[in-house]
């Protein structure tokens, strides 16, 4: 099957000349960056299928308002995680039955890599001979825990990453945010459109962002400077906190801000710039990397064991102990 490396603008392009021409495939694979906008073109290019005028999607027709509405009758999305047998099954039955009212069925599994071994088999034969009047799309981050048998049988689209300059220009024009505001989004999103969405419009991820990069510049040589970093990574519980792999993103991104710097290359905090090059002149480059060594292992060891999630507080307290050790040596652990 052919490949496609595209972003979401084109990939719709090339559904719906599919559409039009009568040459839509049975199955796609959609793989990409989770937020890169996967799951809207599959829902927009259903609608398309299930559109009854010429220029797809009109939005008017009863197949377009049915959709809109959520009550297609053809259309079905498998969105649990993980993926479990029982739906697999489910969902294999009613592949079987035909459509209700309009020419085609559309079925969308939302965590494709997230069928195990035993769900991937169930479904094999589903995917290789499916009715004619299926279409089946499968979305994915993670394309190579799929078998190589239902990745040879599904036409992969792969959604490409946004420039940083295109990220810059779209939250300048939909959240009104510019300069190093709008670079560091840019930057942190790492061209993924669904993240830099959720910054623009958490409205207290900024100001966390804001209170973990203060307290980490106030570190001193005194190991209780230490207590504000810890709360400001919300470790002031026991439970880790639904957003903390944001807290961990932005204490990495200043260090390796700041070894970035040690050899002259570009940084992420942008808007921090004279805070990072301040810190940077009082650590070493190979302190900076030690500490993004130390973060790491941290957050491996804490998704590996599973009772971390009862002591997120102890996690942060001992990574952030061996991070000011990085800093100012383990003589010093007074």
């Amino acid at each position: 099957m052919a490949d496609f490396f595209i972003r979401g603008q084109k990939a719709l392009e090339m559904l719906r000349k599919d559409v039009q021409i009568n040459t839509v495939r049975q199955g796609y694979i959609f793989e990409g960056s989770e937020g890169i906008g996967k799951k809207t073109v599959a829902r927009e290019f259903a609608k398309m299928i299930f559109c009854e005028a010429e220029n797809k999607p009109c939005g008017k027709c009863h197949g377009c308002m049915m959709f809109s509405a959520g009550t297609h009758p053809d259309f079905f999305v498998l969105e649990e995680s993980p993926v479990k047998i029982e739906s697999v099954r489910r969902l294999n039955d009613e592949l079987f039955v035909k459509p209700l009212i309009a020419d085609r069925k559309v079925f969308v599994i939302e965590h494709a890599d997230e069928m195990n071994q035993e769900s991937q088999n169930a479904f094999l034969k589903s995917f290789e001979e499916p009715p004619y009047y299926a279409v089946i799309i499968l979305i994915t981050s993670s394309a190579h825990k799929l078998l190589p048998t239902i990745l040879s049988r599904g036409t992969r689209v792969l959604f490409k990453p946004f420039s940083q300059r295109e990220i810059e220009n779209f939250v300048s024009e939909k959240y009104s945010l510019t300069g190093a505001r709008s670079s560091f989004v840019a930057r942190y999103s790492a061209g993924v459109v669904g993240r830099a969405v959720e910054i623009c419009e958490d409205e207290e991820i900024l100001t966390k962002r804001d209170g973990i990069i203060r307290a980490i510049t106030g570190l001193s040589h005194e190991k209780v400077s230490i207590l504000p970093v810890i709360e400001a990574m919300g470790a002031t519980g026991r439970n880790i906190p639904s957003d903390g792999d944001f807290y961990f993103d932005v204490f990495t991104s200043f260090f390796r801000d700041v070894a970035a710097l040690k050899v002259g290359g570009s940084i992420i905090n942008t808007d921090y710039k004279d805070v990072v090059e301040s810190f940077a002149k009082n650590i070493k480059g190979s302190s900076a990397r030690g500490i993004i060594d130390v973060v790491s292992k941290t957050r491996a060891d804490m998704s590996a064991n599973i009772k971390a999630k009862m002591k997120y507080d102890l996690w942060i307290t001992n990574m952030l102990i061996k991070c000011w050790e990085e800093i100012y040596g383990t003589g010093n652990r007074s």
